[in-house]
């Protein structure tokens, strides 16, 4: 492994990889602070050599810190205020390194892709009350939004990756939901003949599983599903709009009995302010490790923020937490409970339940649901 992965400025991805959002823009990685184009503007191999993607590798030569890569370095310096256990420079160094010849990143106009982030649309079959139209066709819809998404340009992204299968490493899957998307199909089809022991991960809701995606998954033996899930029962069906609690339940029964990890991805928000504990339980019961777990707060959209509660009930939480965190639970959910605990303990948040009841009842009416039946303790305790 090249000794400049272990400068604290490093990151291997400017020159090995790339990640594609479903409106087109190209960046570094998911937490990169800037674009370093667009497809639609420019074709994917100019991109990657582009003066911005340059720029970075250059600062990075230097041991300069980019600003773009600024989220990693938070990270790493200030661990207690982290939601991720690792950040995104670090992990890539140890997936990607040990296969990276040693000159690769000696000059910054050098470029070997290994790595792949793709979220070729935003195609979903749940509209999930945090999400947006950019990320969930479901959205659109309901919002009566028209969105054409140009497939000439992805397909040249798809011809590029597709290229050079051969010497990927790691590849990450998301979207909208990456089980319904048809390039997943056809690309995962490829992977099975050229490059069956590449490392998949792929974030999920997990509820999908007739389009061939997720039994082409099923047949790889280094999968990482990182499924999206914040509650339980009813209140699961609410917060992730069209979807149902006992079909996700038979979903993730049948990926357990494979020999792939499995990792929950929890935001912590207004709607399931103490029911996320009870999904923790649920899962724990199902056999799943403490290590599974990472959770952090909601930040946007603003109307959903935990801190909107009121401080007796925010207390309620807290002590939850301190709870909890006295169990000594260790890994990953020993870190994630800590650090939420810091957040809501965080001063400086203007609540406004008005605008919580509001944007919620505007929701309610739009879907036909009925919130009060739903959550009634946040209607007997919050929304009064």
């Amino acid at each position: 492994m090249s000794r400049k992965l272990l400068d604290k400025n490093f990151c291997v991805l400017p020159w090995t990889g790339f990640q594609l959002e479903p409106n087109g823009i190209v960046k570094n990685c998911i937490i990169a602070e800037d674009t370093i184009g667009n497809i639609h503007q420019n074709s994917i191999e100019n991109i990657l050599q582009s003066k911005k993607n340059l720029e970075i590798k250059t600062q990075m030569l230097n041991k300069e810190f980019p600003s773009n890569c600024k989220g990693c370095y938070f990270q790493e310096e200030n661990r207690a205020k982290s939601f991720e256990s690792i950040s995104s420079r670090l992990y890539y160094a140890k997936e990607l390194g040990p296969h990276i010849s040693n000159n690769l990143l000696d000059d910054k106009n050098n470029f070997d892709l290994s790595h792949v982030d793709l979220r070729w649309n935003n195609k979903c079959n749940q509209a999930c009350v945090y999400c947006n139209s950019d990320y969930s066709s479901k959205w659109a819809q309901e919002l009566n939004i028209k969105q054409k998404f140009e497939k000439k340009n992805v397909e040249k992204v798809k011809q590029y990756v597709f290229k050079n299968i051969k010497k990927l490493k790691n590849i990450y899957l998301a979207g909208g939901e990456p089980l319904l998307m048809n390039n997943n199909k056809e690309f995962l089809e490829l992977l099975l003949k050229q490059n069956p022991d590449i490392h998949l991960r792929v974030n999920t809701n997990l509820s999908s599983t007739g389009t061939g995606v997720f039994q082409l998954l099923c047949q790889f033996k280094n999968v990482h599903w990182t499924i999206s899930v914040e509650s339980i029962e009813e209140e699961y069906e609410y917060i992730r709009y069209h979807a149902s609690w006992n079909g996700f339940l038979r979903n993730l029964k049948y990926i357990q009995t494979l020999n792939h990890r499995i990792s929950f991805n929890m935001l912590h928000f207004i709607l399931n302010y103490k029911s996320i504990f009870d999904c923790v339980d649920l899962l724990q019961k199902a056999g799943f490790h403490n290590n599974s777990f990472i959770i952090g707060p909601l930040y946007g959209p603003l109307f959903l923020n935990i801190k909107h509660l009121p401080q007796k009930i925010l207390n309620e939480v807290i002590n939850i937490l301190k709870t909890k965190i006295n169990e000594k639970p260790g890994f990953y959910l020993q870190n994630s409970l800590e650090n939420v605990l810091k957040y809501l303990t965080e001063p400086n948040f203007y609540a406004n339940i008005e605008l919580v009841h509001n944007r919620i009842k505007k929701m309610d009416e739009r879907r036909n649901l009925d919130s009060r039946k739903i959550f009634p303790k946040l209607y007997e305790e919050v929304l009064k």
